[in-house]
């Protein structure tokens, strides 16, 4: 078993940097189109771990889930260009606030009706997936740590995620034919596309021009080193704060990491992106990952099949509720199924549903998903004392 900290923060590292190497490489195009890259560097170190290489506990982990969480939520925050999400339209966020409430809503039900068959802290699980459906990994890791969620109940969380979120892509994909029907069948007015259209190349949301430079490793260590100092002064904060069942010195922690990272997306600070803060924020994103590996072991998972279950229940009444909104406000089925897997997907995935619909709105996809990534940490700690509520 490797137990000094440099061997291991050394084996993390390496392990990351060649799972992305070998995913850039395009080696094994169809393993990782279908398993992604950050699926690996939690599944790998897991792996390792239950056969005894990697210890289950370490400040390593410590080191990382807390100060490296910190910089990988402000780096990815700094990026997310508010002002035009903003600009998008009432249709676009509208079915996106309505699929994050569907999220809510399935959880809270769906965990009402399984939660007697489940551990007792699964709640805080569903409160770390609902933040990773409605923002994505960098939320469900900070709901994770707030909630001090054990890992016995974690590990199984992140293979429901894989097998719901991609399944459910392929849902959504296998709908794109029954869109002229859909759209006929509820009068939805398609002028609505045409104006997001307009307005995204009016804003050039993704055209952010100018300056850049190819990121060093000088530039990834006085960013993560700026984000870590900046995670330190939360913690600070939060111990002033009042620590509930939901809310523990970290919860508040990431919490006012996140207002930090939003109000500096607002500011001249956003430039920063031109040093490649959000390739930086991905890759403590990985290393989190695989820190989080780590400490499962294969066995957690065995649960997994009842959490699937629950799962799938929970993501048919996020469709449902979508379903209906679609129906009453005549809303054209592209902007239902995009919504809903920028949702579920998140930043990966939500271009692809989009552009499969609509080509020329593979951006409006990606926009939605990092408007979730605002507010996935809040959105997962109030699902998650919700559950607690309802918890049998």
């Amino acid at each position: 078993m490797i137990s000094s900290p440099f061997l291991l923060s050394g084996l993390l590292l390496g392990l990351v940097f060649g799972i992305l190497t070998v995913e850039k490489k395009g080696l094994f195009p169809k393993l990782f189109h279908y398993l992604p890259s950050a699926f690996w560097c939690y599944f790998l170190p897991m792996l390792l771990s239950t056969f005894g290489l990697l210890p289950g506990e370490s400040r390593v982990y410590d080191f990382l889930t807390t100060y490296v969480l910190s910089a990988c939520l402000l780096l990815l925050l700094l990026d997310i260009n508010l002002p035009a999400i903003l600009r998008l339209g009432p249709t676009a966020l509208t079915a996106m606030v309505v699929g994050a409430l569907g999220i809510a809503i399935g959880a809270v039900g769906a965990y009402a009706v399984f939660a007697r068959w489940l551990p007792p802290e699964t709640w805080k699980g569903v409160g770390a997936l609902s933040a990773s459906w409605i923002g994505g990994s960098a939320n469900m890791l900070a709901v994770k740590e707030g909630l001090r969620a054990p890992d016995t109940v974690f590990a199984p969380m992140v293979i429901v995620d894989t097998v719901i979120t991609y399944s459910w892509m392929g849902f959504l994909v296998a709908l794109s034919p029954w869109q002229p029907k859909w759209d006929a069948w509820v009068k939805a007015d398609r002028k609505t596309l045409d104006d997001v259209v307009q307005r995204l190349d009016e804003m050039g949301a993704l055209d952010k021009g100018g300056k850049s430079y190819k990121p060093s490793p000088f530039h990834g260590v006085w960013l993560i080193g700026l984000g870590m100092l900046a995670g330190v002064a939360c913690l600070r904060l939060g111990a002033l704060l009042p620590q509930t069942a939901s809310l523990s010195i970290s919860g508040w922690a990431f919490l006012l990491i996140t207002i930090l990272g939003i109000l500096l997306s607002l500011t001249p600070a956003a430039k920063l992106e031109i040093y490649g803060a959000s390739r930086w924020g991905y890759l403590c994103l990985y290393l989190l990952l695989a820190a989080m590996g780590s400490k499962a072991r294969l066995q957690y998972i065995l649960q997994a099949p009842l959490l699937i279950v629950m799962a799938y229940l929970w993501v048919s009444i996020h469709a449902v509720i979508l379903a209906v909104y679609g129906y009453f406000g005549r809303v054209p089925m592209f902007f239902l199924v995009t919504s809903s897997q920028a949702n579920i997907g998140g930043t990966a995935s939500a271009p692809v549903v989009a552009c499969v619909d609509q080509p020329r709105l593979a951006s409006l996809g990606l926009l939605l998903a990092i408007a979730g990534n605002v507010v996935g940490t809040y959105a997962g700690i109030l699902i998650a004392q919700a559950c607690h509520w309802v918890h049998p």
